[in-house]
């Protein structure tokens, strides 16, 4: 079925709202400058916006948003729903990895499990949700006490490995998921059984796991670009020695 095209002229109105993502105001050769249209094209759709409540003209010529994004925003945290957002994708993560998957917010000095998607293989990690534990040396202890915004956009997407650390036979790789303000929302992990998560399996896994964060932090709000950069895998310090090796052919 070919892709449906969208309306032009819809297309360029939520353009020019996109360039006030950061900003107070704009003047009108900014958002011409940022979205390429031609200032007649963008006064047409501002006058437009104007008139809905979307923007507003300010005294000194410039444009900011109206209060009717903010109805929107309100309504929108309002009726937002963590849960319907992270489960599907922790649900696709675990059938492409066929590793158990979760997400992990921070609480003070600890960690909090507040979803995840047991694998669909028999052996299996098993952990309970709403378990607090302690920000230790695991892959999500590390993401979760370690993430920050700038490494993100500085040194790539970082994929902390870990191994044996929670129990002897598990590994585990996390990544961050940033919101809309920039902040750490939470861990995004994949785990299994060390036999199972060796060190030639990485990549294709840091891959799936650094695709489902940015998509899920896509939806979130954080400012990112669409498409996904590699994965910097960070291996701890266990994951050096625990992870095994593949067996020789």
């Amino acid at each position: 079925m070919p892709k449906t095209q969208g309306v032009a002229a819809v297309q360029r109105a939520l353009a020019i709202l996109d360039t006030f993502a950061g900003a107070g105001s704009r003047s009108l050769a900014d958002i011409a400058k940022i979205t390429g249209l031609a200032k007649p094209t963008v006064m047409r759709s501002l006058v437009s916006l104007d008139e809905a409540g979307y923007v507003v003209r300010l005294s000194d010529g410039r444009y900011a948003l109206g209060a009717k994004t903010f109805q929107l925003g309100t309504t929108y945290r309002a009726n937002f729903n963590l849960e319907q957002h992270v489960l599907p994708v922790l649900q696709r993560l675990s059938q492409q990895t066929l590793e158990s998957s979760a997400f992990h917010v921070r609480e003070r000095d600890s960690r909090l499990c507040l979803f995840r998607v047991d694998s669909p293989q028999l052996v299996r990690d098993v952990a309970r949700l709403t378990n607090l534990a302690p920000l230790d040396l695991t892959s999500t202890g590390q993401v979760l006490r370690m993430a920050r915004w700038a490494d993100r956009i500085d040194d790539g997407v970082q994929v902390f490995v870990s191994s044996g650390i929670y129990d002897a036979v598990t590994a585990s790789l996390s990544t961050a998921v940033f919101g809309h303000d920039r902040a750490l929302v939470g861990a995004m992990t994949v785990s299994g059984p060390v036999e199972r998560i060796r060190r030639a399996d990485l990549g294709a896994l840091a891959a799936r796991l650094t695709d489902a964060s940015h998509q899920l932090s896509l939806v979130l709000g954080a400012p990112l670009p669409r498409e996904v950069g590699a994965p910097r895998i960070i291996s701890l310090p266990s994951a050096e020695t625990a992870l095994p090796e593949p067996p020789s052919i």
